[in-house]
């Protein structure tokens, strides 16, 4: 993927994607919400992802490199919340 779209990822809510986490180990984050932005700097559109992944798993705020099947991408996520049992990530293409 070069240039991600809203497009690579609406068919997707609801997939997990494996985040690599370095040395060889990864954890799974679920993909919950792929939403249009109004306003957008970016010639393919703006959009902002939301992320759930497992309370046993903290992820800080920083750029992980995330996969799925063939597609392979780097992502800024931030985390925005413990829901339950489960943190929340965001990412804005904006």
């Amino acid at each position: 993927m070069s240039a991600l779209q809203l497009s690579d990822f609406e068919g997707a809510v609801g997939e997990t994607w494996d985040v690599d986490l370095g040395a060889g180990t990864a954890v799974g984050l679920r993909l919950d919400k792929a939403q249009p932005l109004a306003r957008a700097l970016r010639e393919e559109g703006g959009f902002r992802l939301e992320w759930t992944g497992p309370s046993d798993t903290f992820l800080p705020q920083a750029t992980y490199r995330f996969r799925r099947g063939a597609a392979q991408f780097e992502m800024f996520i931030v985390p925005v919340a413990k829901d339950g049992a489960d943190y929340r990530y965001e990412a804005i293409f904006n």
